[in-house]
């Protein structure tokens, strides 16, 4: 008997700390009022870094335009409120995002579990991982696959030095300081090397200053890009997140990739 009122007690104190619980997480959820303040407000607030490459630029009249800007733009219109899209230096732009001085990070920001631990990211709205250019004549090279014992260039010290050595050997791998000039693009065109690895969104700047070149295919390796928060923010990123996935389905997301990268 005495076994049984003592199970109940156990029992009682285990809903009441449950219940107690529910209710602080109820009321820290109501306290959060990002999603209604930007509604109220009539504006998305966002920031970014021009330029890289097609994600974020000035163009002609001097505004900045972009995958980053036309995604924040179609959120912005989802959720029934006009974009601002500011420019800062990317060491301001994290501080920024935790001061709640602006609502989002649209960026080129990669997702990592070091970020997330002091920034809300999104969902993914943009694989900037790793691929293959090549001279636009090329057929030889449909993929990774066609990579093995060819030369390549690549970067020091990137992902895309580490990529190539999986493909070919050490001493068939061109190491450049950087992609900055046309020195690499010459020795592509002169056939010095066969392929260059390097990230999409560099990729894509390469295909639209030079014509002789393309990309093979898509990404081979993941590099996510999500729009960054600050944490404590979670009704503005959960009605984001819901734009986000109904862009992708949509095709949307899609549609914004390619009015960038054809050109």
């Amino acid at each position: 008997m005495e076994k049984k009122k003592i199970f109940f007690v156990i029992l009682l104190i285990i809903i009441v700390v449950a219940t107690t619980m529910f209710l602080l997480w109820r009321r820290n959820l109501d306290a959060d009022n990002s999603l209604s303040n930007v509604k109220k407000r009539g504006v998305l607030v966002v920031g970014g870094d021009a330029p890289y490459g097609v994600m974020e630029f000035f163009n002609e009249d001097n505004e900045i335009d972009g995958i980053d800007v036309d995604i924040a733009r179609e959120i912005a219109s989802r959720l029934g409120v006009r974009l601002e899209f500011n420019d800062y230096d990317w060491d301001q732009l994290f501080l920024k995002v935790k001061n709640d001085e602006i609502d989002l990070a649209a960026s080129s920001i990669t997702i990592t579990p070091e970020r997330q631990k002091e920034m809300l990211f999104s969902t993914s709205y943009f694989n900037g991982g790793q691929v293959i250019v090549v001279r636009s004549g090329n057929q030889d090279i449909g993929g990774v696959n066609d990579l093995v014992g060819i030369k390549i260039a690549v970067q020091e010290g990137t992902t895309g030095y580490d990529e190539a050595k999986k493909y070919t050997q050490e001493n068939l791998i061109f190491p450049y300081l950087n992609f900055d000039d046309s020195g690499i693009i010459n020795d592509l065109e002169n056939e010095k090397f066969e392929a260059i690895i390097v990230d999409y969104v560099q990729a894509l700047s390469m295909i639209k200053v030079y014509s002789g070149l393309k990309i093979v295919g898509t990404p081979f390796t993941r590099e996510d890009y999500g729009l960054v928060t600050k944490i404590g923010n979670n009704t503005l990123m959960q009605e984001i997140n819901s734009i986000i996935l109904n862009m992708e389905k949509e095709g949307t997301l899609k549609k914004i990739e390619i009015k960038w990268s054809a050109f």
